[in-house]
């Protein structure tokens, strides 16, 4: 018995070894190639930072510098043999990304190539990911028009114009600042720690909050996704 017992357990281990060996060839050509861009520029006063046909995480936080910096990292894990290394540079190469400077605005543009282009015919983005991380004088304004991804914002004091088509758009704020607030979601919910008026509906929900000049005022815009707007650590806004 405990030999018939042994026998079978060798057989077992024998067609699971054999089932996981086309698993483990995958996962052994299973790479990621990034191309990371990181662009400067010195400012004399807080701008406006645009982010325009922006496709995946944006980050955007404030700092005491009078410059700005811009990170663009592009990756893809879309090639499992080693032959497949120069089309997965090609297609990473395919989508660009430019920066421009014009007095103390910066523009970041995304380009992609015509569809098709992918070997994915469904989508020409569906196997680069992207991801932007800015930082910029405390008292920029920030343009990001019909981003797919998330918007992520940090101590940022100025205007905000926000409009995204599906992610999630958080925002941290100082709580000693004021800020006039227009917020709505499509299919969402909208979270404040600032108090102020929501509005519930079927999907979606709308948040306000009056404030009267020099208030920041932040316009935000999600298609599918959730708002979350944070205090930064400090004495309550008043």
């Amino acid at each position: 018995m405990l030999s018939w017992l042994l026998s079978a357990m060798k057989h077992f281990l024998a067609i699971t070894t054999v089932a996981a060996l086309p698993l483990l060839a995958a996962d052994r050509f299973k790479q990621t190639i990034d191309v990371t861009q990181t662009d400067r520029f010195t400012v004399s006063a807080a701008g406006t930072i645009r982010l325009e046909n922006s496709f995946g995480e944006v980050d955007i936080e404030g700092w005491d510098r009078p410059e700005v910096e811009v990170e663009m990292l592009r990756s893809t894990e879309k090639f499992y043999n080693p032959g497949d290394e120069a089309d997965a540079q090609r297609r990473l190469a395919s989508v660009q990304i430019t920066t421009k400077q014009d007095g103390n605005d910066v523009v970041i543009s995304t380009a992609y190539p015509p569809r098709g282009f992918f070997r994915h015919p469904f989508s020409r983005r569906s196997d680069i990911e992207i991801r932007y991380r800015v930082h910029a004088p405390r008292a920029s304004k920030l343009i990001v028009n019909d981003n797919r991804g998330g918007v992520n914002v940090y101590d940022i004091a100025g205007d905000i114009h926000a409009t995204v088509i599906n992610g999630q758009v958080t925002l941290t704020l100082a709580s000693t600042g004021q800020h006039a607030i227009d917020a709505q979601t499509k299919l969402g919910a909208v979270d404040s720690e600032f108090e102020g008026h929501d509005r519930h509906h079927l999907l979606g929900e709308d948040f306000s909050l009056q404030a009267k000049p020099p208030a920041a005022n932040l316009y935000l815009r999600v298609r599918v996704g959730d708002i979350v707007i944070l205090k930064l650590n400090g004495p309550p806004a008043e």
